[in-house]
């Protein structure tokens, strides 16, 4: 593995990391803020909707490999 790689999955790892906490703290400060029931259960499908849905096409993805044919000159 190259250095160019490491860096990029290392990015790339510190920015998934963010994000996730990022959304965790979201998550938290709406289901703690003093509103109706229903705006905290739709807020929190909605997210969890999301989150599964990126998921399942990150898993998709990754089981998935290129079929495509590598031309080399």
């Amino acid at each position: 593995m190259d250095s160019n790689t490491v860096v990029r999955n290392l990015g790339i790892g510190l920015a998934v990391i963010g994000i996730i906490l990022l959304v965790g703290y979201a998550f938290y400060n709406i289901l703690t803020m003093e509103s109706n029931l229903i705006l905290k259960l739709s807020l929190a499908a909605i997210i969890l909707g999301i989150i599964i849905a990126l998921l399942s096409l990150i898993k998709e993805r990754i089981g998935t490999n290129d079929t495509e044919i590598e031309r080399k000159y």
